[in-house]
């Protein structure tokens, strides 16, 4: 599944709009916009390569065909896939709008909040939240029963994703379209922020224990039980295993997983993924022992 705009429009009417070179071909409606695990009918995406999709779809890649496709995907050949998927979706976001999260709220009636909650929506709120003071929670967020949001935190805020473009290498912000899904009994320490996936969800599972000063970026994944201790920070894309341990003021660069059951030092910077069961520690971290497990 995609994140449906609020009305079609023409991929030639993209592609022009955004000054992005393309040869003859049969136009059609785009009607979403997708990861490449994601895409469907009327998709638009981008790839580092060629793809194996037999959908209506179109995507920026870098990579031309060897021999003429005969497929019903639009590969549009561009130096920077990326910064021009960015460009469209900067485009459809002011120009169309996504109509993913476009519902009131639903907050059950247990939820308690404190003073100055802010709920935007397109959110749902299970039973016995609890939300202290000062929480925004924005669209898109889901939150299961008898979990905590502690004071002033954040929770579905765009994160720090920007290309730079052009000779001056003047920033773009790279749209995140979506989510962050906090499963039951969870709990997010004060001042902590969880930023929202860019084509798919951020995820918090049953149990897991944030502590206070902590960020979590786009598309991380923390497993059930797991504890990410004060001050320590997830790189998007991070996937942390179950009961793993976060220690204070740990960083962990994008796109690593942190083992079952793995212990990270205090103050650690992780540069490599971790095993089950291990123990890291230091900068850069390094593999210390196995747990008696």
């Amino acid at each position: 599944m995609g994140y449906k705009l609020k009305k079609s429009i023409s991929l030639k009417e993209i592609l022009i709009a955004n000054q992005i070179l393309f040869d003859d071909f049969n136009d059609f409606e785009i009607t979403n916009v997708a990861a490449l695990n994601q895409i469907t009918e009327g998709s638009f995406s981008f790839a580092k390569s060629i793809q194996n999709i037999e959908v209506n779809c179109a995507i920026l890649v870098s990579e031309k065909p060897k021999m003429p496709m005969q497929k019903k995907t639009c590969y549009i050949y561009t130096d920077n896939p990326r910064l021009n998927f960015i460009r469209v979706l900067d485009f459809l976001e002011k120009h169309i709008g996504f109509s993913h999260f476009d519902f009131e709220s639903q907050i059950h009636p247990s939820v308690i909040m404190g003073s100055n909650v802010l709920i935007e929506r397109g959110c749902k709120i299970a039973e016995d939240v609890i939300l202290e003071h000062n929480v925004v929670i924005y669209s898109g967020t889901s939150i299961g029963k008898n979990s905590r949001i502690r004071a002033n935190s954040s929770i579905g805020g765009d994160g720090f994703g920007f290309e730079r473009m052009g000779e001056e290498g003047l920033p773009i912000r790279f749209p995140h379209l979506g989510g962050v899904e906090i499963g039951e009994n969870v709990e997010i320490g004060s001042n902590t922020c969880v930023v929202r996936g860019v084509l798919s969800n951020t995820i918090i599972k049953n149990y897991v224990k944030v502590d206070n000063l902590v960020h979590i970026a786009h598309n991380c994944i923390i497993e059930e039980g797991a504890f990410v201790i004060a001050c320590a920070e997830l790189s998007g894309g991070v996937h942390i295993g179950r009961n793993a341990w976060v220690g204070p003021n740990a960083c962990i660069i994008q796109k690593l997983s942190i083992g079952e059951n793995a212990l990270i030092g205090i103050g650690s910077v992780v540069t490599k993924s971790v095993a089950d069961n291990a123990i890291h520690a230091g900068n850069p971290a390094k593999f210390i022992r196995n747990q008696d497990i």
